[in-house]
């Protein structure tokens, strides 16, 4: 079964069948504004109309309900082409970044004309890691220890880099690099209160559903590995994690799961016997493109995104006991980290990506964000490079290298 994607090439009358400048689009310098590009497509707005409002204590559920209502309104008020956008946190209700927006236009795909210098190491003034490497490295182990008495299969493990510059960040500049680096992933940058919160950007490489009409996808992400600046030792590294047993155990939780959430909307459900390779500029990643028909094509994209979220990918497995080890463990707010970025509209159509390779960027401070996945088998010296090769990804977009980052670790 083959489904068409992508959105633009289903909904004609939705998209500006046109190609663009990035530069003129990625103006992060409003008080809103959702950025969003896909592999096939890319989507803007810079007219909110609202916060989707939630109470403080309401789930996953609540906010989505909400939402569908909200937007419901919004269109009755007159707002035809009104639909949602932004980002779900992994957590908690006062992280939850979801607008009502008008105006929203697609476009084919953007021309990338400038080149940006890379900040000078000047511009670093400090750097810390939360929690430190020896302190992560210690975290893992009581994890893997956990495991291995068999309370959870898996969980992932977080941790931050956080960058003190000397100057307010250019957001536009980093978004725009971002998504010139990653034109295979999902790249994002969303702000609800520019000043007041700043903005979350990213660079993911995983889908967590899509839905257009009765077809629907997802494209897991689980088990990465650093690429190597050597071309023989970069292909070795994809070699060993195609083939690690490690790996593949990780990644098959996060299909087995994402299999029994999707199995009782679709008539047809298509999942690839083995992982394949998928590659960004700094890592290799094990990924499998999942595809199925519906059995009832009125099911809203957001129905699919309540049982999904959060994956074993980004979570862990049982859900319920990784999700409590996790708000043990780390010392800091995941906020838009571990999430989902996309958007949805009246009809239940829709794009979510697993936020990730990302970053909160407020005037001249950025929060990185990145995990690894733990299982019974993981090594912990292993795990925390694994956290720092995803860290690479924002860093690219700064220009930064990790020595010079090294060297301003306080």
């Amino acid at each position: 079964m083959s489904i068409q994607h992508p959105y633009f090439i289903q909904r004609e009358n939705y998209t500006e069948s046109r190609v663009a400048l990035a530069h003129e689009i990625f103006q992060c310098d409003q008080a809103a504004a959702f950025y969003f590009t896909t592999p096939d497509y890319i989507l803007q707005s810079q007219r909110k109309l609202q916060d989707i409002q939630v109470s403080e204590q309401s789930q996953l559920s609540d906010w989505l309900q909400q939402a569908r209502l909200q937007l419901k309104q919004v269109i009755a008020d007159g707002h035809y082409q009104a639909k949602i956008l932004g980002g779900i946190p992994f957590c908690t209700s006062q992280d939850l970044n979801l607008m009502i927006m008008d105006e929203v236009k697609f476009y084919q795909k953007a021309i990338y004309t400038q080149n940006y210098q890379a900040l000078p190491e000047e511009s670093i003034r400090e750097a810390c890691f939360i929690p430190s490497g020896q302190q992560y490295q210690h975290q893992v182990a009581n994890l893997i220890q956990k495991m291995q008495q068999g309370k959870l299969n898996k969980a992932v493990l977080a941790r931050i880099l956080q960058l003190e510059l000397t100057d307010e960040i250019d957001v536009a500049q980093l978004f725009y690099q971002l998504s010139k680096d990653n034109p295979e992933g999902y790249n994002y940058a969303v702000a609800r209160h520019a000043h007041q919160e700043g903005w979350f950007v990213g660079a993911s490489p995983e889908l967590l559903v899509a839905k257009q009409a009765a077809q629907v996808w997802s494209k897991p992400v689980a088990g990465t590995l650093a690429r190597d600046t050597d071309p023989i030792q970069d292909q070795e590294n994809a070699k060993y994690l195609l083939n690690s047993a490690k790996d593949q155990h990780e990644h098959a939780v996060v299909i087995e799961m994402i299999a029994d959430k999707l199995s009782p909307f679709c008539k047809k459900l298509h999942i690839p016997k083995q992982p394949s390779l998928i590659r960004t500029k700094r890592l290799w990643h094990l990924a499998t493109r999942i595809e199925g028909e519906l059995k009832d094509q009125d099911t809203h994209v957001f129905d699919l995104v309540e049982k999904l979220h959060p994956t074993p990918a980004i979570c862990g497995q049982p859900t319920a006991v990784a999700k409590d080890l996790i708000e043990q463990l780390e010392p800091f707010n995941r906020e838009l980290f571990a999430g989902t970025m996309g958007w949805a509209d009246e009809q239940g159509n829709g794009e979510w990506s697993v936020t990730v390779r990302c970053a909160r960027i407020q005037h001249n401070i950025a929060r990185l964000f990145a995990g690894a996945g733990i299982v019974a088998a993981s090594d912990p010296h292993a795990e925390h490079a694994e956290t720092a090769a995803k860290f690479r990804t924002v860093l690219d977009g700064f220009g930064f290298s990790s020595a010079q980052i090294m060297d301003k670790v306080k």
